[in-house]
């Protein structure tokens, strides 16, 4: 087992990664700066022990040890989340609005479809969010009694109201 002396590795000093923990509003970032600073102050000798303070699983501080090594301070601290990001394009879009005017089956055969025309793979519960965001809905007959006589029904309405 390799022993790293963080304190040597870590270029920054204390003092500059207090400074930086203190203007840090982003608490992913904040958590971040915290390990690099328990680390250079020789609080802890091995990461193991200080990604306990914070809660922290232990191949993620691998992972984000390996990124600063890497990458240095401003990658270390660069995240890497873009939210909102659509799985298809305006285009993809309009052409599978445009398919499920002709109807889908179900909503596992338009997962299909978009995984065999796109390229792109949804969960079932994805689709049924894509659905609702395009204003796509499957047509399904209505249930109705075998019994019924439509004659009987339609006098009915007339004389309900």
């Amino acid at each position: 087992m390799r022993v790293v002396d963080y304190q040597k590795e870590i270029r920054q000093t204390e003092a500059e990664l207090r400074t930086l923990e203190k203007r840090q509003s982003n608490a992913k970032l904040l958590l971040r700066i915290q390990l690099l600073r328990l680390l250079k102050s020789g609080e802890f000798s091995l990461l193991k022990r200080a990604v306990k303070i914070l809660g922290i699983t232990d191949k993620h501080s691998y992972d984000l040890w390996n990124k600063y090594q890497s990458e240095g301070l401003d990658g270390y601290l660069r995240l890497n989340y873009r939210a909102n990001r659509a799985k298809l394009d305006a285009r993809q879009k309009a052409q599978l609005i445009e398919r499920a005017e002709q109807g889908f089956a179900s909503q596992s055969a338009a997962r299909e479809f978009i995984e065999n025309e796109f390229a792109v793979s949804y969960t079932q519960q994805g689709i049924s969010l894509l659905f609702q965001r395009l204003k796509i809905k499957l047509k399904v007959v209505r249930p109705f009694n075998i019994k019924a006589d439509e004659t009987e029904q339609s006098e009915y309405k007339k004389t309900f109201a």
